[in-house]
């Protein structure tokens, strides 16, 4: 054997492309957390769940500038009698008013003001004339008209963003906007070392015989692409012990290594030598093109990956066999396509402009995302644009789009609406999925079923007989299944030292009512008119002795938040937020919160995997306190036709 045959190393058995992948899937690399500056978190990885402590908005706020009113002031305003009100006053943006509305009278309000007490609604100004101090009003408003109340965008306490979201400018914003400065993430840092004798640093002069590093900045900003953050080390000559000193060094200050060049079985190439030297080679050659000479090996229990020297080879194996690496450590998907063509889930009407309209995207088909101009979480929910021009007036069902993608989307396994609730919360980490939640009351999610834009809507609305069955007739809801879902306490919500002890103690206690067409405050409204029944009077009657009743509230939590803070005597509403939030919990009826699914999609996997889990001892285990399971669950009870 000569020197040259002597000095050179036959490539290893080379693997399959799948045996590879193989090989890369047993590599586990766990990422450091810490905290970032919000300005600095962009394009990160979320390291855990983020909650709001805020309500958005923290207050009622009018959406419009116009005439703070009492709703029922305006009823038999027209064009032709409008009503007459006495202006009090104006309230400008950022300011708290200290005032409160009385019959007749009205103030003045800007977009985002607070909203006085003593009104529920606002008059947009052109529907008004003013003369002198009064202001004349030409069209009837109805209670909460024109008005965000305290939560309708984000709820205190609500999950905001989930676990492993890559950060972008979107969740900045909503970020932002609950107040948060410093932003738990993950880092995998990623030692990149460019070797050769040939190379030369960009910027440098380019002698004869040599190239420059392209490697290093294009490997960097692939690594940067998938979530991590790049080390860049330099060039270091195809010298061993030079190479090995800046491997070792490398090794201490990162989760992975990757280098370029000296990975094949010429003279010069020493990358498996190293690998093996310092640990254990795992793969040496993969039988692909561009790419064959691929070194991976684990020195300690960090990856060294010797890519090949080639810029366009070394990417190539990036692509294919590091960046799956990267997302599996940092558990993530890649990011999507710049843009798609998907379905219309549901019609769309245009405002007759060219618009950029949000929408979302669940199992490729296409839902509007949008909420209202005021709502800081629109983009939030929104997987990216579709663009509308001047003449097109309705966009329907079932005709394709193209959709712009903003990058960094995750795709959603199903789309949930209706009613609010931490097991909706529980299946979603249970079953692994990604949900699109959507919590607008129970009677919403049936409208939503019924137009075909919800997969699966979470229901609890009392009936004379059944439990949500007679809303679904009624409503008149066909092709849907409803699955028995689980049972919940419901029940009044009171501070430690309250007096209150049933519903015969609300009166003149200031109630915070849960959101129209909720299934709570249906099932309140069902005890009040058998309170009121047995003590000989009319629900009409008996709720105006409950200053509050009018109030709506989005979700649990914030019915507890009000209690809590004394803007509330009482609130009704399930046992885990009530104990979690340490108020006393009175029970006083058992609900069912079910599940009625779209039929047409009642074999597909998630399907499957969401009724699997909601029938599993796991998820009845995991149950917080209050909400519980019992032998049909998971069961389908009904079929709707």
């Amino acid at each position: 054997m000569n020197l040259l045959e002597r000095q050179q190393k036959e490539f290893r058995e080379l693997k399959s492309p799948q045996e590879a992948r193989d090989i890369i899937k047993t590599i586990k690399v766990k990422p450091s957390i810490r905290k970032l500056a919000l300005e600095q978190a962009n394009n990160q990885i979320l390291a855990e769940d983020i909650y709001s402590c805020i309500d958005v908005p923290a207050f009622d706020r009018s959406i419009k500038d116009g005439f703070a009113v009492r709703a029922e002031d305006t009823y038999k305003a027209t064009e032709i009698e409008p009503v007459s009100l006495i202006n009090i006053g104006s309230i400008e943006a950022g300011f708290v008013p200290d005032v409160s509305i009385g019959i007749g009278e009205t103030i003045e309000i800007a977009t985002g003001a607070p909203i006085p007490e003593g009104t529920d609604a606002v008059v947009m100004v052109e529907h008004t004339t003013r003369e002198d101090t009064k202001i004349l009003v030409r069209r009837p408003v109805h209670i909460n008209e024109n008005i965000m109340r305290t939560g309708a965008d984000i709820m205190k306490g609500e999950r905001v963003l989930r676990k492993n979201t890559r950060i972008g400018p979107r969740e900045i914003g909503v970020l932002a906007s609950i107040g948060i400065a410093k932003v738990p993430v993950k880092e995998l840092t990623i030692g990149i070392i460019s070797t050769g004798n040939e190379l030369v640093q960009p910027g440098n002069e380019l002698y004869a015989g040599k190239i420059y590093d392209a490697n290093s900045y294009a490997i960097a900003a692939s690594v940067e692409e998938c979530g991590a953050k790049p080390l860049i080390y330099g060039i270091v000559k195809d010298e061993e012990c030079a190479m090995s000193e800046v491997i070792d060094r490398a090794l201490k200050e990162c989760n992975i290594v990757l280098t370029s060049g000296s990975t094949s079985a010429g003279v010069g190439d020493v990358m498996y030598k190293i690998i093996d030297q310092k640990g254990k080679t795992l793969l040496h050659g993969i039988s692909i093109k561009p790419g064959k000479p691929v070194v991976i090996g684990i020195v300690g229990d960090v990856p060294l990956i010797g890519l090949p020297g080639n810029p366009t080879s070394a990417l190539s194996i990036f692509n294919e066999f590091v960046a799956p690496l990267i997302y599996d450590s940092l558990e993530i998907t890649p990011p999507f396509k710049t843009k798609i063509c998907a379905v219309m889930g549901t019609g769309i009407r245009s405002e007759g402009r060219k618009e950029l309209f949000p929408v979302g995207l669940v199992r490729e088909r296409v839902y509007p995302a949008d909420k209202t101009s005021g709502a800081i979480t629109t983009l939030a929910e929104a997987d990216g644009i579709i663009e509308i021009s001047e003449e097109t007036e309705y966009i329907e069902a079932g005709k394709i789009v193209e959709v712009t993608l903003f990058g960094n989307v995750s795709p959603v396994d199903l789309m949930f609406v209706g009613g609010q609730c931490p097991g909706i919360d529980l299946l979603e980490d249970l079953t692994g999925m990604h949900f699109r939640v959507i919590n607008m009351g129970s009677s919403r999610g049936l409208s939503a079923m019924a137009s075909g834009i919800a997969d699966v809507a979470g229901i609890n609305l009392a009936g004379t007989c059944d439990y949500n069955l007679e809303s679904i007739r009624k409503i008149g809801i066909i092709n849907a299944v409803l699955v028995k879902g689980y049972q919940r306490e419901q029940g009044l919500i009171v501070r430690q030292d309250s007096n209150i002890k049933n519903l015969e103690d609300l009166a003149g206690k200031k109630l915070v009512n849960r959101n129209r067409g909720s299934g709570t405050r249906a099932l309140l409204d069902k005890l009040l008119d058998e309170l009121a029944s047995m003590k000989g009077m009319t629900k009409a009657d008996l709720v105006k002795m409950i200053p509050g009743y009018n109030s709506g509230l989005k979700t649990h939590r914030s019915v507890c938040e009000a209690v809590k803070s004394g803007k509330a005597d009482v609130g009704f509403g399930i046992r885990p937020f009530a104990e979690t939030m340490g108020l006393k919990f009175i029970p006083l009826a058992i609900e069912d919160f079910d599940f009625l699914i779209n039929k047409d999609i009642m074999d597909i996997p998630q399907i499957k995997n969401l009724l699997y889990v909601l029938m599993s001892k796991d998820f009845s285990a995991k149950l917080p306190s209050g909400l519980f399971t019992s032998q049909r669950t998971g069961e389908i009870i009904h079929n709707v036709f």
